[in-house]
């Protein structure tokens, strides 16, 4: 096996516009992780994406028979929009064409009869490339749908671990509506952020205990700043590394992450229906038992 192939990454993840690249970066200065590049690989996480091929394989018919189809659109996507990227990001920049299509049919070949082995070797083949630089460090990736597709994941890295972060919805959309990806008005930028945690949540229960470590984004760029850095490493079995943390303070602020962004982004009027939805929307997510975020 490769000396890049690892077994127990590190995956980051929340609803989008919750901290997941910031964290990512700031881990990517431990010097026993390694930061994919680019810091999003998406090819697992992203729907379509192999997590999601082999949650419908694995589901009970007729969904079942649903599946072939979207091993084959992960793997077009794979070879499209998640191997090419502005700026020469993406795959690219670690396969050729051929190497990733070669991957791709034999990922395809194999799914109907062994789909487990089939995508865990089809993620192992890409990552090993894509973490070379690691030397056999633990890789981190920032996805975002990682903590919401966590439980569909869980087969392909049953060592992984997960840190999932949650931050108020109100900044989450309001944050959205600013970006050229994503929900695009703000009332359905906040529900959409409703739908995500939900769904984080729903893929946090499936899976096995202790896999998965929470961090509220507040706590971390404000109000525990040091502790959360403190249990993200405990959790990780790492140490505090003094390199990581002199980066983390001199480049992770209340202002630089747009704490509170929403009450200052719209017209008074706007302002009040963001927050009374978001009351509602917080009140049925309590009845889930899902975490809800500390207010900005």
């Amino acid at each position: 096996m490769p000396a890049a192939s690892v077994t127990n990454p590190v995956l980051i993840g929340g609803t989008g516009r919750s901290g997941s690249t910031i964290l990512g970066r700031i881990l990517g200065h431990h010097r026993d992780l390694y930061l994919t590049d680019p810091e999003e690989v998406r090819f697992i996480a992203n729907n379509p994406g192999l997590a999601v091929a082999l949650g419908t394989r694995r589901s009970r018919w007729p969904a079942s028979m649903r599946a072939q189809a979207a091993a084959r659109k992960a793997v077009e996507r794979a070879q499209g929009a998640h191997f090419a990227r502005p700026n020469n990001s993406g795959l690219q920049m670690w396969l050729t064409k051929d190497e990733l299509r070669q991957i791709g049919d034999r990922y395809l070949e194999r799914f109907g009869a062994e789909p487990v082995l089939a995508t865990r070797e089809f993620a192992q083949s890409v990552m090993d490339k894509v973490a070379e630089p690691a030397a056999g460090r633990r890789w981190v990736d920032g996805t975002p749908a990682n903590a919401r597709v966590t439980d569909l994941i869980e087969p392909i890295f049953p060592d992984c671990q997960v840190i999932a972060i949650i931050r108020d919805g109100r900044d989450v959309a309001a944050s959205f509506v600013e970006q050229t990806f994503g929900p695009n008005e703000i009332l359905g930028s906040l529900r959409e952020w409703h739908k995500r945690s939900l769904r984080m949540h729903q893929a946090v229960k499936a899976c096995r205990p202790g896999r998965i470590l929470t961090i509220d984004m507040l706590d971390m760029v404000q109000n525990k700043r040091e502790e959360s850095m403190t249990a993200i490493c405990a959790f990780l079995g790492i140490s505090v590394d003094p390199q990581m943390m002199d980066w983390f303070a001199n480049n992770v602020s209340v202002d630089r992450a747009h704490v509170g962004r929403w009450r200052t982004q719209f017209d008074p009027k706007t302002t009040a229906q963001i927050d009374e939805l978001y009351s509602r929307l917080v009140t049925d997510l309590r009845k889930h038992g899902v975490p809800i975020p500390l207010e900005t």
